[in-house]
């Protein structure tokens, strides 16, 4: 039996953290939060397992020592790929992004007219 020692339990937690973070997010727009977690947890589950098992494929330690080193790089990697992906997906929950697309650009103050020369005096 193989040892699954790169992937772990390494998607789970990323996959509960994505899943909490998309429900708030749903929530605090008013949108359906328990779809939209579930939609986070699958995100984060496919996204990290994907990457840590394309990890372990192309990883071929030549001592234990290096095993450690390289997981963590790579889980940095995933969560980080997961925070990116995450980011597009929840576009439409962001009121800030919304607002800034729904603003329209002020318009420019008046520009005072220049005064007029005055008829009396020479120029």
């Amino acid at each position: 039996m193989e040892n699954n020692s790169i992937v772990g339990s390494i998607p789970w937690p990323v996959a509960v953290a994505t899943a909490i973070w998309f429900g708030v997010m749903a929530y605090k727009s008013g949108k359906n939060c328990a779809l939209w977690a579930i939609g986070g947890g699958l995100l984060g589950l496919v996204v990290t397992t994907i990457v840590l098992g394309l990890a372990q494929a192309t990883f071929i330690p030549y001592s234990t020592d290096e095993i450690a080193p390289f997981r963590f790089k790579v889980a940095v990697l995933a969560i980080f790929l997961v925070l990116c992906v995450g980011w597009l997906f929840t576009g439409t929950l962001h009121r800030h992004l919304l607002a800034a697309l729904k603003r329209n650009p002020e318009p420019p103050p008046p520009e005072m007219p220049a005064k007029p020369a005055t008829p009396g005096l020479k120029q």
